[in-house]
């Protein structure tokens, strides 16, 4: 590769503040106080994305950037927080080789971008022209000249070398695409009038988070243009902008890939069972089972724009055979997935009677009230759980004269140094106990018949899934938590509590506005927890 190719990480940290000065006079709410700027990497699925909007289909298939790393629940605060190795330094320089070279086959694209209409190795002026228009989509922002002079003279290095207008480009392209400003969302935000603890995003910062949040990939030339307009200077400019973006079909994949997240779906392809207790457990419907739930949401949020918590005690869901017969429901007519309306008198409703929570949050032959149980303490209801102590051992023991798994889980319920945790989470999963390690449903267990009571803190109480999804769908703290959720995988870290009374005003507008996911999207981004950072430290 040629010298031009950046060390990542020491030129991320070189990257020159942006200045200037702005009105601080615009209403900036006065308890906001945001963490501090940072750098944050693509996650893996924001950098293919980016690379097939710009370079198209084949070049995203060449594509292979470092796998992600999630913390808090989610990868885009791990990109934010842990530091690249030399392994993932490499990986990106393949990668941007292999993207630039499979560029090449799409030589329409190419040329639309340097508007020459014939080039020779010498032709520095197209050359310059590439590195204007395909920098200025690829960074997210415009090249200064000095930029798109580096960057000519390693296109026309390369082109004379080679004797090849073009392998001049593919060179700049591969090394434009290991630059941090390619690889890093840059969030340095410029000062507040009046607010020196305060930066806010600049049209160009901006753009770039929204479109990552709401459509998982880079923005387009139309958003990059509004942002140099100032466009996304206000409020209301940013509003309608989101608004727009959400009537795209990348919002939708985008808002999978969120859920995916969020409720684990994506472990389900590599959850284990044990086949002699499980043999129903197949890939393909641990596939279906995924569907399922995200085909749920699509038709919550994107078809009928309705209260997004419907998730949690749904009357109906989504079937294909597979699934039907595992859940002892009629098959479908025809291939595929199906509405289908839940039996009035049964026990299963909503995300918590989905097969994929129910066996992702499970053990390999057995359930786990405590993994169901703090799954919705930790998020649906944000509350943080601690990790056992070190010298607590975790395994349920087997044998003894317990048939049931409460009573198994009797000990943790009673034990000084368990019970504080256990009765938090074990008294909400022990409530789904009608539903094996794989989500069929049973109603005895070692011919023992199940008992599904449950409570939350003690004051909520409930029998079986029905009636725990419906308390949960009441309980004020899921709205509100689900908006914290949103809004660290927005922004890559975890909510401070200088931004909760931001963020608790959007928690109520989302109940006024009968939680809506689109309408709750568009206010965040347009909020001033989203639009501001903190001051550089």
């Amino acid at each position: 590769m040629l010298a031009l190719a950046l060390s990542t990480a020491a030129s991320a940290a070189a990257l020159p503040a942006c200045t200037g000065t702005i009105g601080g006079g615009e209403g900036v709410d006065e308890s906001l106080v945001a963490p501090g700027p940072t750098l944050r990497r693509l996650v893996r699925s924001q950098y293919k994305n980016s690379v097939g909007d710009l370079l198209g289909e084949g070049a995203k298939v060449a594509a292979d950037p470092p796998d992600d790393f999630e913390l808090n629940g989610f990868d885009s605060i791990g990109a934010a927080q842990i530091a690249l190795g030399d392994d993932s330094v490499k990986a990106y320089e393949s990668s941007a080789r292999a993207v630039a070279a499979a560029a090449m086959g799409d030589k329409e694209r190419i040329d639309s971008l340097h508007g020459c209409p014939e080039t020779s190795p010498s032709a520095a002026e197209c050359h310059a022209n590439f590195i204007r228009n395909f920098g200025r989509l690829a960074w997210r922002r415009p090249l200064d000249e000095a930029e798109v002079e580096r960057y000519t003279a390693v296109a026309q290095f390369a082109a004379t070398d080679r004797d090849d207008f073009y392998a001049g480009v593919e060179y700049a392209i591969a090394a434009m695409l290991q630059s941090p400003h390619f690889l890093y969302q840059i969030e340095l935000g410029e000062p507040v009038a009046g607010r020196p603890d305060l930066r806010k995003l600049s049209g160009f910062e901006l753009a770039s988070r929204i479109s990552f949040f709401l459509l998982g990939t880079t923005p387009d030339a139309e958003l990059l243009d509004a942002a140099e307009k100032g466009e996304l200077d206000s409020p209301d400019g940013v509003r309608e902008a989101a608004l727009a973006m959400l009537e795209r079909p990348a919002a939708r994949e985008a808002l999978r890939g969120f859920y995916d997240e969020f409720l684990g779906l994506r472990r389900l392809s590599g959850v284990a069972k044990n086949g002699d207790v499980y043999p129903a457990f197949t890939p393909s419907l641990a596939d279906a089972m995924r569907t399922e739930t995200l085909t749920l949401i699509e038709d919550i949020v994107w078809e009928r724009d309705a209260d997004v918590l419907e998730l949690l005690d749904a009357s109906y869901t989504f079937v294909n055979a597979e699934l039907a017969s595992h859940y002892g429901l009629p098959a479908p007519e025809g291939e595929g997935f199906h509405r289908v309306d839940l039996p009035a008198d049964g026990q299963r409703a909503g995300l918590l009677g989905h097969g994929s929570f129910l066996s992702t949050f499970a053990h390999t032959a057995t359930t786990s009230p405590t993994l169901r149980g703090k799954f919705v303490r930790e998020r649906l209801l944000c509350t943080s759980i601690p990790a056992p102590p070190g010298n607590v051992v975790t395994t349920i023991p087997e044998g003894g004269d317990a048939k049931t798994m409460r009573e198994k889980l009797k000990e943790h319920q009673t034990n000084p140094s368990c019970a504080g945790c256990h009765v938090m989470m074990d008294n909400i999963g022990l409530a789904l106990e009608n539903f094996d390690g794989v989500g069929a449903f049973r109603l005895t267990e070692n011919d023992v018949t199940i008992d599904v009571s449950g409570s939350i803190d003690g004051d909520a109480t409930f029998e079986g899934v029905r009636e725990l999804g419906g308390v949960l769908r009441e309980d004020e703290r899921v709205g509100l938590c689900m908006v914290r959720n949103l809004f660290r995988q927005g922004t890559g870290h975890v909510d401070t509590d200088g931004e909760r009374k931001v963020l608790a005003a959007l928690g109520e507008a989302f109940v006024k506005d009968g939680r809506k996911l689109k309408g709750l999207l568009a206010e965040m981004v347009a909020s001033d927890a989203f639009r501001f950072v903190g001051k550089v430290q």
